[in-house]
């Protein structure tokens, strides 16, 4: 009898799925498998009806038993194919979505091996689909990663909808939000683990829904907070370096894949390591490839070897200069001709022939007077150029005819904003966009140290469309730079997020290694003055991880003790401190703020000494502009009033007139007059001069002397004061500086005391500073008050009444905003009533509409969306070119002719920037453009209730009731009917 024929390949699919196989026989059909489709489709079908027909059990598949995610010991797996170690991608692609639907029933062990009645285990496919470590014990197993590459849709897993109803029936919220999850389901993941009791394991899994989402700030928050607590949370410091890596912080991320290494757990380890050392060799590659481009402009400059085209097309801006460079340290017409493939190279990449043709042209003059310049250049580059001598030779340059040396001549000599003109000349004279538009960004500096930041912007913002247009990236890069640190000083923080985002991809896609630092670092000071300090952190560690410049390391450790004075952390902020270098000068004028504070919150012999010491040596070292000295000035007078009264009050007062002489355009000087108002009050109150503070509430604003029912409160770090004036002008006030966080509670600011002697008052007028303005629940519900917005008062120029009702708006699609009811009229109407609806009620027509408006009110969703304002924004319908957002910046620089009363009937519409020098939010906007006073809630309201309430408040202003008690006496009709109603949040701003 013969033996029989060996099986074909192909007909061996349902052996393998029934494990019929010898082992030996399933290695061979695996490695079949990766390579035919058929078997691929042939085994999808299988599996599927085996599920269906319920008989898993003719797979092979052990119980799963886990312990718990945090132990050392991990998870194993009863079928994992020899392919998946081998890390044949095709075979686990092709299998992801048959294996997920297969659902092996298991027993959920303890650490101690206890059974666990009643739980399931999702058994998912062999390779997983998302990058993120889910935390739920049922998924939290390792499993390789691996997607497709045709990028169509989310990543998901085949999750039945019968494991997900037993989950839901046992009540298990956390792992029915990791199914929908796994499924591609985010938003009712998102509801799922919004519902679930917290822990770190569910603020985990909460992060990866908003990784998911492109949410890297939120992401960012809640991992950080797991961590503080749990330094050593797997899933926590794993998706933290995925939020990192996505930020494009890869040197952090490469840390945080190593603490997850440092962990040992089978299978994530590993994955960890691998991820950290591709973060780090790509860091290296960028790192190395910008070290190499410098290195061959030094040799092609000093000794003419041949800047590699490769390089050059990788790091284009550094070539063009090294191109120049060599240009001016030619000896002779040969060595000039010898650039002419690199010129060729860079001008394939800008386009046009800009660079050949000034080669040709070089190669052309006489190098007899040209050659000594060129080695005087050599000298000047190498550091060898006796400095007395440079006025003669750039006397002999313009002399010459070769005048272009200037262009490096004098920023190399440090001259440069002083012969700006000179340099200017030069680059007019060469015709080379790189250097007229290197004047633009030269001359905008030189506003910028003079204080002129408004001309400074203008200037780059007229500039960089031409920048654009000559591909200048490199220029392009150093433009937004600028641009990205004048409004971080203007607090312009949205605009400044903006250009310094444009700045650092363009700094990353030339591989400009120390323009990305920069830009980092702008990055990082934009994040910590909005209060985001996780993102903050994020940016200056990346940036001190890769910059080691001793200026760059000594700001990000100011920055870094900044947040922790703010923190309330004062022996971490000496920590931090004392990790910065030692460089030119003791400390910045971030550092100055941070010594000043530890010298109360943290007091050392001699601190006020050393810093008044170090202030002389910054102020002498000439780096401070004008606004900053004012700055210096205050920081003085904020540490001195602690120990020497009178002194430090006349330096605060010397801070103030200095704000006040240089005006609000110049932001840095006005910092400084808010923050002196801000000492001089506090100093008041600590001696329990009621009065006095009182004062300088209503001088800082402009308000008149206060009389009777006013109240001022200030929050700041340690300390807080209240002060007040009751209705027959009696004084009454607390201080104290017992706090230890920068968190408090609004409606606890106010003692009872200082409550029960104003409630005979009408209307309480409230000075608020920056921490508190705009907060609702600061009074209780049955008085009438409201806060002061320090804008002046002036007279309405429009006399005959003109409402203006915004409803029914058509906002963008994209945003997916429920339609909210539609607006009803109540009362009689005005014949010279405007109504803004439907598409039209764009930003633009509202804007226009606004100016004579004598009543406004908008019925609108509100959003806090900070990629498009600082403080809440009104959605509008869009415009043309898609813009919808109506910002605070848009409603300031209105001017309301009307002096309208303005009811604000959109969700988060009080909600304040988090600034610390002066409010600034939709409602203090208004009443700076004219509003004589405005109406809004910080949080969100409800639609069907909104119309109905503001507009029966707008009655009772009609009727001739001031705005605040207008509010209160239809905040306490409706609080009688339902005591928790939303209305006791709104806020009367006048």
């Amino acid at each position: 009898m013969s033996a029989p024929e060996p099986m074909d390949i192909h007909d061996q699919v349902h052996a393998f799925a029934d494990g019929e196989l010898s082992p030996e026989e399933a290695d061979v059909f695996r490695a079949h498998l990766g390579t035919c489709a058929q078997c691929q489709e042939d085994l999808n079908d299988i599996l599927q009806l085996q599920a269906l027909g319920g008989r898993l059990g003719e797979m092979e598949a052990q119980p799963v038993r886990l312990t718990h995610p945090h132990q050392d010991a991990a998870p194993s797996r009863a079928f994992r194919p020899a392919w998946s170690r081998r890390g044949n991608r095709v075979a686990a692609l092709a299998l992801a979505g048959s294996l997920a639907a297969v659902l092996a029933v298991v027993v959920l062990r303890s650490p101690d091996g206890v059974p666990q009645e009643g739980h399931d285990v999702m058994a998912l496919a062999p390779t997983r689909s998302m990058e993120a470590r889910l935390s739920w014990s049922g998924a939290s197993a390792h499993r390789p990663y691996g997607v497709l590459r045709s990028g169509d849709e989310r990543p998901r897993e085949l999750v039945p909808l019968q494991q997900l109803a037993k989950l839901e029936e046992a009540g298990d919220l956390h792992g029915l939000a990791t199914g929908h999850l796994l499924r591609g389901e985010r938003d009712q993941a998102a509801e799922y683990l919004q519902r679930a009791p917290a822990s770190p394991d569910v603020d985990s899994d909460r992060a990866v829904v908003a990784l998911t989402k492109g949410e890297l700030e939120e992401a960012l928050i809640l991992l950080d907070g797991v961590l503080e607590k749990h330094p050593q949370h797997p899933e926590a410091l794993w998706n933290r370096a995925l939020v990192l890596r996505e930020l494009g912080l890869d040197a952090l991320a490469a840390d945080a894949f190593d603490a997850v290494a440092g962990l040992r757990e089978p299978g994530w380890a590993e994955e960890a390591k691998e991820r950290a050392a591709a973060l780090r060799r790509r860091l290296e590659v960028q790192r190395g490839t910008w070290d190499e481009a410098q290195k061959a402009g030094k040799a092609l400059a000093t000794d003419g070897t041949p800047f590699p085209e490769g390089l050059a097309r990788a790091v284009p801006g550094s070539a063009r200069n090294s191109l120049y460079s060599a240009l001016w340290a030619a000896p002779s017409a040969d060595a000039v001709k010898a650039l002419l493939p690199l010129a060729r190279v860079l001008d394939a990449h800008y386009g046009g022939d800009t660079l050949e043709r000034r080669v040709s042209h070089v190669a052309g003059l006489d190098f007899k007077r040209r050659g000594p310049l060129a080695e005087r250049y050599r000298q000047v580059v190498l550091g060898t150029f006796d400095a007395s001598g440079l006025d003669a030779y750039v006397r002999e340059l313009e002399a010459s005819g070769n005048s272009d040396f200037l262009l490096a001549v004098l920023p190399l000599t440090g001259q440069l904003p002083a012969r700006l003109p000179e340099y200017e000349k030069a680059a007019k004279a060469l015709g080379d966009p790189w250097f007229t538009l290197n004047v633009e960004r030269e001359a905008a500096r030189a506003e910028f140290a003079r204080g002129d930041l408004a001309g400074a912007e203008a200037r780059l913002l007229r500039a960089l469309p031409a920048c654009r247009a000559a591909k200048a990236d490199y220029r392009c890069g150093q433009m937004e730079y600028v641009l990205g640190h004048i409004y971080t000083e203007e607090h312009r923080l949205v605009e400044a997020r903006e250009h310094a985002v444009a700045g650092l991809q363009l700094a990353r896609q030339a591989q400009e290694w120390t323009q990305q630092s920069d830009l980092l670092m702008v990055l990082g000071n934009v994040a910590r003055y909005r209060n985001a300090f996780a993102l903050a952190r994020a940016y200056l560690g990346e940036q001190a991880a890769r910059d080691g410049r001793c200026a760059a390391r000594r700001q990000v450790q100011e920055g870094l003790a900044a947040m922790q004075v703010f923190a309330l952390h004062p022996k971490q902020a000496r920590e931090e401190l004392e990790h910065a270098p030692a460089c030119d000068v003791p400390f910045f004028i971030n550092g100055a703020f941070v010594q000043a504070d530890l010298s109360r919150l943290d007091p050392r012999p001699g601190d006020v000494e050393a810093l008044r010491d170090g202030l002389r040596k910054l102020e002498s070292s000439g780096l401070l502009r004008p606004g900053e000295r004012a700055l210096a000035t205050h920081v003085e007078g904020r540490a001195v009033i602690e120990k020497n009264p009178e002194e430090g009050r006349a330096l605060l007062r010397k801070a103030i007139a200095e704000g006040n002489r240089l005006g609000s355009e110049d932001p840095v000087a006005w910092k400084a007059r808010a923050y002196s108002y801000s000492s001089l009050i506090l100093d008041a109150g600590k001696a329990q001069d009621w009065a006095g503070a009182l004062a300088l509430f209503a001088e800082e604003s402009g308000a008149g002397a206060p009389e009777r029912c006013e109240l001022g409160v200030e929050v700041h770090d340690e300390r807080t004061l209240v002060a007040a004036k009751g209705p027959g002008g009696e004084l009454l006030g607390h201080f104290d500086s017992s706090r230890r966080s920068p968190d408090f509670d609004v409606t606890k600011l106010v003692p009872q005391s200082v409550v029960a002697a104003l409630k005979p008052c009408e209307h309480v007028r409230v000075f608020a500073r920056y921490a508190v303005h705009g907060q609702a629940g600061l009074l209780p519900p049955e008085l009438a008050w409201s806060y002061h917005t320090g804008a002046k008062r002036t007279a309405p120029a429009v006399t005959a009444a003109r409402p203006l009702v915004v409803h029914d708006v058509d906002a963008p699609a994209s945003l997916n905003l429920p339609r909210l009811r539609s607006w009803e009229l109540s009362g009689t109407a005005s014949p010279r009533r405007v109504e803004l609806t439907g598409s039209a009620a764009t930003p633009s027509r509202l804007l226009a509409e606004l100016a004579d408006a004598t009543e406004v009110e908008i019925h609108a969703h509100g959003l806090v969306n900070l990629g498009v304002s600082d403080a809440s924004l009104l959605v509008m319908a869009p415009e043309a070119d898609g813009r919808y957002a109506l910002t605070a910046g848009e409603v300031r620089r209105q001017k309301l002719k009307g002096a309208p009363v303005v009811v604000l009937g959109a969700c988060q519409a009080a909600r304040t920037a988090p600034y610390l020098h002066a409010p600034w939010s939709l409602p203090v906007a208004f009443a700076e453009a004219g509003a004589r006073a405005v109406l809004a809630s910080p949080i969100d309201i409800p639609d069907a209730e909104a119309g109905p309430f503001f507009e029966r408040v707008m009655e009772r202003i009609r009727a001739g009731a001031p705005a605040a008690s207008a509010l209160r006496d239809e905040r306490m009709r409706a609080l009688g009917a339902r005591p928790d109603s939303w209305v006791k949040t709104v806020v009367v701003f006048e």
